[in-house]
């Protein structure tokens, strides 16, 4: 039996070691390297923000003279509810939706007043709608309601469809069917702050 010399242990240890601490190196250096590179695609997505951020800075004073411009505009005036109180506001809202809609050719089944609602130095009146019609009742509903004077808007539009057979005179239903809408909206316009 050949016996272990205490340099060829030694050496066999140091070898040990030496592979012990080459492996824990190279997995030293692989977390380095991903943390490197998660610092740098953050560094990327941060300037790629500033950026852009400088890019909005930059375009304020043009945004801001034209804001000041609209607001000197005499016609702007015009595209403000004319009335002197949100109540009263809101109520001519609801005459004038019930207009367009019938008008259209549609059914209102229910509006609803929102509570005013003060934005960027003005009144917004809402009124929410629910109405039922056809498609081409609802494009000249949305037509007349976007398309007047004082500006109004239209927002959180949800139509749902459905087939519907229609009764006859006689009293049986139809060979066709037509597609009826159920259409909820919330519609709104502004009062000058000043009016409230």
């Amino acid at each position: 039996m050949k016996t272990v010399s205490w340099g060829q242990r030694l050496a066999a240890l140091l070898l040990l070691v030496l592979l012990l601490g080459g492996g824990l190196y190279l997995l030293a250096q692989r977390v380095w390297i991903d943390r490197y590179r998660y610092y740098q695609g953050h560094l990327e997505q941060q300037t790629n923000r500033l950026a852009q951020l400088e890019r909005i800075t930059a375009s304020r004073d043009r945004i801001q003279q034209s804001i000041t411009r609209i607001q000197q505009d005499r016609n702007a005036a015009a595209q403000y509810l004319p009335q002197s109180a949100p109540a009263v506001a809101a109520a001519e809202l609801q005459q004038r939706v019930k207009s367009v809609v019938e008008a259209a050719g549609g059914t209102l089944r229910s509006t609803q007043v929102a509570p005013p609602a003060e934005e960027s130095g003005a009144i917004k009146v809402a009124v929410s709608v629910s109405l039922t019609g056809d498609t081409e009742s609802l494009q000249k509903i949305l037509y007349e309601l976007e398309a007047q004077t004082p500006l109004l808007f239209v927002d959180n539009l949800d139509v749902t469809a459905r087939e519907n057979r229609p009764r006859l005179a006689s009293g049986r239903l139809a060979n066709y069917s037509r597609i009826q809408l159920n259409v909820q909206l919330e519609i709104s316009g502004y009062l000058r702050k000043g009016k409230a």
